[in-house]
């Protein structure tokens, strides 16, 4: 019987070397596969936190260099309607979005916005929403007498109020003569066919400076307290506005005496009427019907009450009226 060939140890020993070398290899290959993976995969997640850090900081930047001038503001208000009028001016190197539109009444502390605006400004363009173009946002039982403060919000977070923040200078104290000065865009009146008594509404007001002689007319003023000392102060019955005839051989005067309205709207008793310290305040004067003055006339705010513990009067160089 022939016995079965065996083979060779040698050759036994080198397939064995050899197998071991090979997989040697595919583990080295499959390891630098995978390591070669991971660094990809790092290296991408790497490149893309550095784009997003980018663009936050250069958001950062674009937000902190957007400047925009708003002047000219005025508040006009039609049922619900609040419509704000404004001349807005991008003073800055970068565009900028404006999303919305906050507006406050600070008389009823209720508010309301318009957050469908996107208006896009290039650097230097300059728009203005006046008339039929001007922003209306919604607030429920909103006066024309009321204050207002508002502010626009651009798409990148910034926020930009439409008034420049009261502060104590003297060009503000009535051009320097006095602590209560007065918003001579916001003056109005209110007109009568009769002597209205307490308990009338006001109706209506008109943004004009021509009178008609005819009518009983209430005139508003809105006057802000600005004492440096922080204090509020208290007109008494001998505050009115006066006026007097240009030409004339003797002195003809009308005036209309200090009244009381009660929440904007209701006429009543006067007794007192405070001006707080910075906070914008409606003050009334009439019913009057003009009986000697005529044409265009000059007109005065004279003020007397107290500051707190001490007298105090001022004269206000007002307006000029033109009564028909």
């Amino acid at each position: 019987m022939t016995r079965p060939l065996l083979p060779d140890r040698k050759v036994w020993k080198n397939s064995k070397g050899v197998s071991g070398i090979i997989a040697a290899i595919f583990l080295v290959l499959i390891v630098f596969f995978l390591y070669a993976n991971v660094f990809t995969f790092i290296l991408i997640q790497n490149t893309s936190f550095q784009e997003v850090v980018s663009e936050v900081n250069q958001r950062d930047i674009d937000r902190s260099i957007e400047k925009l001038t708003v002047s000219n503001v005025n508040y006009t208000v039609v049922g619900d309607q609040v419509r704000v009028e404004a001349q807005v001016k991008n003073d800055g190197p970068v565009s900028v979005q404006i999303v919305t539109l906050w507006v406050i009444d600070t008389t009823t502390q209720k508010y309301g916005y318009n957050d469908a605006l996107n208006i896009n400004m290039k650097s230097g363009d300059n728009l203005v929403f006046t008339g039929s173009n001007a922003l209306a946002v919604t607030i429920e039982d909103s006066n024309p007498l009321d204050v207002f403060t508002s502010w626009f919000v651009t798409d990148r977070g910034n926020l930009i109020p439409l008034e420049k923040e009261k502060g104590i200078i003297v060009a503000q104290l009535a051009q320097g003569i006095g602590s209560i000065s007065m918003d001579f865009k916001q003056f109005m009146y209110y007109e009568f066919t009769s002597s209205p008594t307490n308990g009338t509404v006001l109706g209506i007001p008109k943004k004009s400076f021509t009178i008609y002689s005819g009518n009983y007319t209430i005139l508003a003023c809105l006057l802000t307290n600005l004492d440096p000392s922080g204090q509020a102060v208290n007109l008494t019955t001998n505050s009115y506005i006066w006026a007097v005839t240009a030409h004339a051989e003797t002195v003809k005067a009308d005036h209309w005496d200090i009244a009381k309205v009660v929440d904007n709207k209701y006429i009543s008793t006067f007794d007192f009427q405070v001006l707080p310290y910075g906070v914008p305040t409606w003050v009334y004067f009439g019913p009057w019907k003009p009986k000697w003055c005529r044409g265009v006339v000059p007109v005065f705010i004279l003020l007397s009450g107290r500051l707190e513990t001490s007298d105090y009067g001022q004269n206000i160089p007002f307006i000029a009226f033109n009564i028909t």
